[in-house]
């Protein structure tokens, strides 16, 4: 399980909310208790706590009975939250070397 798995489960939630949203109210009946569910299956996917604090915040708004937009916002940020996260994962693992500039600049702490 990792964050591929995690960001395929969001974007279906995402698209499911948006659906949601646009849907008669009739055809929505049971759409809160299965997102619940599907909000739940997510956050134990989740590939770290920020994420997984995210999806609970999404899942505190449709328990607070929010409506479809706020709950699609919350996942929104959970995206954002995924793909800020991205490039500092994708990096290769460090070698171990360092800089040839490393100490402290003589010239810091100095008064001018």
């Amino acid at each position: 399980m990792g964050r591929s798995e995690f960001r395929e489960g969001l974007e279906r939630l995402i698209l499911r909310v948006e659906a949601w949203s646009y849907a008669d109210s009739d055809a929505g009946a049971g759409q809160p208790t299965e997102l619940a569910r599907a909000l739940q299956s997510l956050a134990s996917i989740a590939p770290n706590p920020a994420l997984m604090a995210g999806v609970r915040r999404a899942q505190d708004a449709l328990d607070d009975g929010l409506s479809a937009e706020a709950l699609a916002a919350a996942l929104y940020r959970v995206r954002t939250d995924l793909d800020a996260g991205m490039p500092q994962d994708s990096l290769p693992p460090s070698s171990g070397r360092r800089s040839p500039k490393r100490g402290r600049s003589p010239n810091r702490g100095r008064s001018p």
